[in-house]
């Protein structure tokens, strides 16, 4: 079971919410899936933080009924946790998940590079990606390049023709994130080898060796291994 340490003291939730915006023309229980998720991975949830439903729906101004269910999907992927006379707290971080997920992802995106240096990639429509991701690793700005390598990383699948590995491996790599996002925070630098990590993979792609290919890509998702306490 995840291990659970008290909150920050002085933690906002209001501020850890600033931002959430809500579009009611689409379904409300993805969405707030989506912007809770991030702000665990990102610690603007730290582990510890009530999960008080009352509060959370009113700060992001919606009903309980999608925030449940929002909060459901976070429970089976064990980022919230409900203790007995406790109720629902943020996880603590979960080695175990962490490397249940590594080794799922490794095994997709391998796979995916290997098929991408079969046939190739389209490198007009990679070009602005790999942009948004030199401009971001050269000001070591982690935030955006953590949504630049999200980009690059779901690109590879659809041109590999494999959107849903992709999806696939999004549901299952909450742990990795967490863990990737406080690697980026923590270590100056760390953007910009993530990107020369990037640049090694197409390199790999690009002469269709596969073998090389996937020994990059497994190589780049296990650096966060560097940083991951069990």
């Amino acid at each position: 079971m995840p291990r659970v340490k008290r909150i920050p003291e002085g933690f906002d939730l209001a501020a850890a919410l600033a931002g959430v915006r809500i579009d009611r023309s689409r379904a409300i229980a993805p969405q707030l899936y989506q912007a809770l998720r991030q702000r665990i991975i990102d610690c603007r949830l730290p582990a510890g933080t009530p999960i008080h439903e009352s509060d959370i729906a009113a700060l992001c101004q919606v009903s309980r009924t999608p925030l449940r269910a929002a909060l459901q999907q976070m429970v089976n992927e064990g980022l919230v946790v409900t203790r007995p006379q406790v109720g629902s707290i943020v996880a603590e971080r979960d080695h175990a998940r962490f490397l249940e997920a590594l080794f799922i992802r490794s095994a997709i995106e391998s796979q995916v590079v290997r098929r991408l240096a079969v046939t190739g990639i389209d490198e007009k429509a990679l070009a602005p990606i790999m942009m948004r991701q030199e401009r971001s690793a050269k000001i070591d700005d982690y935030a955006a390049f953590f949504e630049d390598d999200e980009a690059f990383h779901e690109f590879l699948a659809e041109m590999a023709g494999v959107p849903g590995a992709w999806q696939l491996a999004q549901s299952v790599k909450a742990h990795v994130d967490r863990e990737r996002f406080i690697l980026m925070s923590s270590i100056h630098g760390r953007s910009e080898r993530a990107y020369r990590d990037h640049l090694r993979i197409l390199d790999a792609i690009r002469a269709g060796n596969p073998d090389r290919a996937a020994s990059e890509m497994v190589a780049h998702i296990e650096t966060v291994l560097n940083v991951s306490e069990p």
